[in-house]
């Protein structure tokens, strides 16, 4: 009797082991794929960034264009 229940409590265990084993799988793998989702953001920051400056600065010529023609005009 004492070693039936040995062996239950055993596959009890190593149910809840294989189980646990799993669900940590599962969690690590979305990390993964949330790092990596993040790293890919990270990487086009630059490029966004370079692109707002060269935007910024051709509006701010733009705009120091039209103000020299509206006071050319006056």
């Amino acid at each position: 009797m004492n070693s039936i229940d040995k062996l239950t409590r055993y596959i009890k265990l190593l149910q809840k082991y294989n189980r646990l084993e799993t669900e940590y799988q599962v969690l690590r793998e979305y990390v993964k794929e949330e790092c990596f989702e993040k790293i890919i953001d990270k990487l086009g920051e630059p490029l966004t960034i370079k692109r707002l400056r060269e935007e910024n600065k051709r509006l701010r010529i733009k705009v120091k264009e039209l103000k020299a023609e509206l006071k050319n005009k006056k």
